[in-house]
């Protein structure tokens, strides 16, 4: 037995031993290089980190004791950290260096040990050295590198990274090249950045590489300083940098390389040969929803699918198509050639359909009628245009547009270099290149040309009877080209805007595709919009207009969803061109709007998606997530679609959180969020570690804004919106741990968010003001703004019942209030601008945050006006979208993008969770159902409730002295329903019967609602609810016209106390509205403050009120109605 343990001890000595040579012989042998013996303070903290990692031998190397060196090592690592570090090298450390260079070592040189390869004569272009003062800011202050289009040194960084934020003021030295300097023989790896900026001109990272050499140096930000907040990125950075070094990290290596900047000319001839197809699209199949304009304007219109992008303004030619991640093609417009000049078509004020799936102009010419309809592919990276000419007379079409290829912000217009053109003659199609290829236009007719022209111009005219280039120095090509619409051709030409960063191939099979069958383009798109109507939520009310509208919100918000190949699908923000908003500091902007990737603009619209059923499209914004998510485990505020991530906001991370669980209650896919925990779990363990104070609160400073981001509000930390969030968050991680039985976990969270919710309901009341403040400043000191984000804290149902009375009846009144929407800010504030972004403008966002908190806690009919004034905007500039931001004083647009996801979604959400009150629970097979229609919808359908795989039909019809409610499975397994309505005051309850059998009731009211009738639905259920009395205001729903300022008529609160029903009012000082009640069964017996106008036979009451003259511009008045 001894012998046999002897036996056994030596062989596990053996395997011990074996298994250390293997890891020895795994790791990378790394050298530290000083040029003598002494070590500051800075070298000590990278030799331990490298020391720390199990994967790196390391050894320090002097150069004055080189003898003591006895083999060769994988990499390496020359540190200079500063000026002064730099003064102890001479000439023979950089002798040495060189040797080593020559003899095909792997040398990483950082901050001043860049100037190395110029030292050594390995670069004869020496790098430059520039100081730039930063000041501390939170997280704004931020230093970092960006690739041009990737590189193993970033891996797992996406492209690029913030490596250097100190908590303190600084200088900062940078060594490379600046401005139009290049090294001679490096290659530029990336670039600096700093906050939202990619700065293509500071080039710090150069790369070396001769046969068995390799040579990396980083210019700035190398910094192992314990303050350094980002340091955990330098260490990936440095780690990602040492492997690649030593061969062990690869992947695709992209440069930034030098461009004059000036469009060239390429040989484009093809053998490809294109069969026509289907030209003309007559009989096209119809969507069948449709605005009209008898008159174009110069208002907004986009069209898009997954991957392309058109805007433009309503009376003709097209100002931008992109394709994500580019702008293929600007500025184009079409013209009539008669008698030797150019009409623009859009001279003739043309007449405009506007439908999801097309933009169509029908123009009254000379030459008869010319039909002009634009369109999207669904899924390829291009558009089509379709023209028809009805008269028998030939029509001479002239087209033209200009391409530059602009790379989305912020990169700037230069980044992708010269643009490269070439004329396929042959086939009449202008083909459009970067240097790499990867980004490829192609622009052309299924009609040849008559005459053509393109050039690096700066406009091409139409002059003596022909095509004429104005010379210009701008790096685009434009281009023009005449057409003849004639009995040959039908009298129709379909003309082609294609581009992708796929490369030629994918371009060519697209516009192979597009010239084939343009038809089955614009079917597709036709048949996605008819199933989106079919599948999801929709609502038909006795409002034709509410019912169309509710319509185009499921279209403007499914829009945003948007394909980059090379980062994934997911929500985009906003449209609009990039001649609105900021230019991102660049002359030529890349800014389309907010058509990029947002982290909280996703997840706020992925709630309303949720709520109308695609649950398809939240998982993969919920992948998106965690795609991109930060080491740290903080969710992005922006990705551009041209890869560039930052991580800007405080919100974005715990509204991920709060996602997942909305998710997993919507669809019931557990094993989704199983195997999504690790990314749930980082998310929560990053936001705990932004409480720096102890205090139980996250934190807005040094992690980023949420929710203002700038303006005269700015500074909270945090703000009540923030810590509202987390209380929100914590309740959902304790929710998603307990359904993945982490039971430790789940009551750890739990109890954690009662604490804060406690706080929350505590420390930020503002006893004196009656409202909950603004934010933390600091200790026991809070900023007393009133805003209007304790809204979104309601509509999560975490604020003590008696502190948000009079904040909602504040949201309800004109001081918040206007005809289109709420404000931030009070009007009366000190802050108060009608244009300020952040400090008084009205936000559609918000306006659905206060429609939510109102239908939460019971003011219902101020909750359906507040969804109102958002579905109103589709009706006047955008045809069927809504704004990002309105102005404060005037109903007019004042932001950046006609046509915002977010506003879209706060349509639906405050619709569907609070109207419909929709509140699925799939784990459970179990739904709430809260119903508080307005009472002049006396009969209303809502189909496609989606929970799980199972799909709920409900309808409701009110009568004098009975509502029926009708629900039925459409589809899937059964449901458990908890129906909860919304029940007119006074009104009493005498029975309620489900499927006629009588059910025991007790019928007090919770903030207006019933006791809960709770039943299983397998099939069909009816419940009948017979009543008597009761009495509502009807909303006071205002249509405001564009330039209107608001007329002011307000409900800012009803309650019947005993038998006398007191109605608070608000209208123009000196002014009469007229407003409307409805009364069940039941008859007035006198009314104080007002006239009665009418009473009809179905309970509905109209009166007039007069408001007092005042100095003031609105005045409140109570009416007292007696029953």
């Amino acid at each position: 037995m001894k012998r046999l343990f002897l036996k056994l001890s030596a062989l596990l000595k053996i395997v011990f031993l074996f298994i250390l040579v293997s890891c020895q012989h795994n790791q990378i042998t790394i050298g530290y290089v000083t040029p003598d013996d002494y070590v500051a303070e800075e070298d000590i903290r990278i030799l331990n980190w490298l020391q720390a990692k199990t994967h790196f031998q390391i050894e320090h190397v002097t150069l004055n004791n080189l003898a003591q060196q006895k083999r060769r090592l994988d990499i390496y690592w020359i540190h200079i950290p500063d000026s002064q570090a730099y003064m102890r090298w001479e000439e023979k450390h950089f002798r040495q260096i060189r040797e080593w260079y020559d003899n095909g070592a792997n040398l990483l040189c950082t901050n001043f040990g860049a100037l190395i390869p110029a030292e050594c004569g390995i670069e004869s272009n020496k790098p430059a050295i520039k100081i730039l003062n930063v000041k501390d800011y939170w997280n704004f202050d931020k230093r970092g590198f960006q690739s041009w289009m990737g590189h193993p040194i970033f891996s797992g960084l996406f492209g690029g990274a913030f490596v250097w934020d100190l908590n303190e003021d600084r200088k900062l030295t940078r060594i490379g090249y600046f401005n139009d300097q290049f090294p001679a023989e490096g290659k530029v790896v990336a670039v600096e950045k700093s906050y939202i900026t990619v700065h293509g001109r500071n080039r710090l990272i150069t790369e070396y590489q001769t046969d068995g050499s390799h040579l990396l140096t980083v210019g700035a930000m190398v910094n192992f300083d314990p303050q350094n907040r980002l340091r955990y990125k330098l260490e990936k950075f440095i780690e990602n940098t040492l492997l690649y070094l030593s061969g062990r990290l690869k992947g695709e290596r992209t440069y930034w390389e030098f461009s004059a900047c000036l469009a060239k000319q390429f040989n484009a001839k093809s053998k490809d040969r294109l069969h026509v197809g289907h030209r003309t699209l007559q009989n096209l199949p119809e969507s069948g929803l449709k605005f009209v304009r008898k008159k174009a304007s110069a208002n907004f219109f986009d069209l898009a699918g997954r991957r392309a992008l058109v805007m433009g303004k309503e009376k003709g030619g097209i100002d931008e198509v992109w394709v994500h991640p580019f702008r293929i093609a600007r500025d184009f417009q079409m013209g009539l050639i008669t008698k030797n000049e150019v009409i623009w078509l859009s001279d003739f004020a043309p007449k405009i359909e506007i439908r999801p799936e097309s933009m169509t102009r029908i123009y009254e010419t000379p030459y008869g009628k010319i039909k002009e309809t634009i369109f999207a592919s669904l899924e390829k990276p291009g558009a089509i245009i379709h023209l028809t000419a009805s008269g028998d007379r030939d029509v001479q079409i002239l087209i033209k547009l200009r391409s530059d290829l602009r790379w989305m912000w912020p990169y700037d217009e230069n980044a992708l270099g010269d643009v490269f053109y070439g004329y396929d003659q042959a086939q009449g199609i202008l083909q459009v290149k970067d240097r790499t290829g990867r980004f490829f236009c192609l622009f052309g007719a299924d009609v040849k040309p008559e005459e053509y022209c393109n050039g690096a111009f700066s406009d091409i005219l139409f002059q003596k009877n022909q095509l004429q280039g104005i010379k210009g120095d701008l790096n685009q090509v434009y281009h023009a080209a005449i057409y003849k619409l004639n009995a040959g051709n039908h009298f129709s030409m379909n003309y082609f805007l294609i581009g992708t960063d796929q490369g030629r191939a994918e371009a060519i099979q697209t516009y192979r595709d597009f010239y084939q069958n343009p038809r089955a383009e614009y079917a597709k798109m036709v048949e996605h919009y008819q199933k989106l109507l079919q599948n999801y939520v929709i609502i038909e009310s006795p409002d034709s207009e509410f019912n169309r509208l509710w319509k185009w919100a499921l279209v403007g918000t499914d829009r945003f969803y948007t394909h980059t190949p090379r980062l994934g699908k997911a929500l985009v923000a906003g449209f609009g061109t990039a001649d609105r908003g900021w230019d991102g500091g660049h002359k030529n902007s890349g800014r389309p709007g907010y058509a990029w990737y947002f982290g909280r603009d996703a997840a706020w619209a992925s709630f309303a998606i949720d709520n109308y059923g695609d649950f398809e499209l939240v998982k993969n914004q919920l992948q998106f997530f965690q795609k991109y998510q930060d080491l740290s485990g903080k969710i992005f505020h922006e990705v551009s679609t041209s890869g560039v991530v930052h991580y800007d906001a405080a919100d974005a991370t715990p509204l991920y959180v709060i996602l997942a669980a909305h998710y997993l209650k919507a669809s019931g896919d557990l094993t989704f969020i199983q195997q999504s925990w690790s990314h749930i779990k980082r998310a929560i363990d990053f936001l705990y570690s932004t409480d720096t104070d102890g205090d139980m609160l996250i934190e807005n400073k040094n992690v980023g804004h949420g929710w203002v981001e700038g303006g005269k509000l700015w500074g909270a930390n945090p703000t009540f919106y923030l810590a509202g969030l987390w209380a929100q968050t914590l309740k959902d991680a304790a929710y998603l741990a307990k359904k993945l039985k982490l039971q430790d976990l789940s009551r750890r969270y739990a109890a954690d968010a009662e604490k804060v919710i406690r706080i929350l309901n505590r420390d930020f009341w503002n006893e004196k003001d009656d409202f909950f403040y603004y934010g933390k400043i600091k200790s026991c000191q809070y900023n007393p703004e009133k805003t209007v984000l304790p809204a979104v804290v309601m509509y999560y149902d975490l604020l003590d019942e008696s502190k948000v009375k009079n904040m909602l009846s504040c949201y309800a009144s004109n001081d918040f209030s206007t005809d289109w929407g709420i404000r931030i800010i009070s009007s009366s504030s000190p802050l108060f601008d009608p244009r300020g972004y952040h400090y008084g403008s009205v936000w559609p966002l918000f306006t659905g945050w206060a429609a939510l908190a109102e239908y939460e806690y019971g003011n219902s009919v101020q909750g359906f006006r507040h969804l109102m004034n958002n579905m109103n905007i589709k009706k006047h500039w955008a045809l069927g979208f809504v704004e990002e931001v309105m102005n404060g004083l005037t109903y007019e647009p004042a932001g950046v993008c006609p046509h915002q996801c977010w506003s879209e979604t706060n349509v639906i959400a405050p619709a569907i969770h609070g109207m419909v009150g929709w509140r699925p629970n799939a784990p459970e097979k179990r739904a709430d159902l809260k119903p508080r229609f307005p009472l002049h919808w006396n009969k209303v359908k809502v189909q496609n409730l989606r929970i799980g795989n199972s799909v709920v039909e409900l309808q409701m019809e009110r009568q004098k002295n009975q509502t029926r409610f009708e629900l039925r499975l459409a589809q899937g397994e059964p449901v458990e329903i908890w129906l909860t309505p919304e029940i007119p005051a006074g009104m009493i309850i005498d029975r309620v019967a489900l499927n006629h059998q009588e059910v025991a009731l007790d019928t007090t009211l919770h903030r207006m609602l019933l006791k809960p009738v709770n039943f299983l639905l397998t099939n069909e259920t009816e419940i009948i609810l017979n009543h008597h009395n009761g009495i509502g205001i009807i909303p006071y729903l205002p249509k405001p016209r564009p330039g209107d300022t608001s007329q002011g008529y307000r409900v800012v609160n009803a309650v019947l106390k005993n038998k006398a029903y007191f109605i608070d009012l608000e209208g123009k000082a000196g002014s009469t509205g007229t407003f409307a009640l409805k009364i069940f069964d039941q008859s007035i017996k006198s009314i104080d403050g007002a006239q009665i106008e009418n009473i009809n036979n179905d309970g509905m009451v109209t009166i007039k009120v007069s408001f007092e003259k005042s100095s003031k511009e609105f005045v409140r008045k109570r009416v007292v109605i007696r029953l």
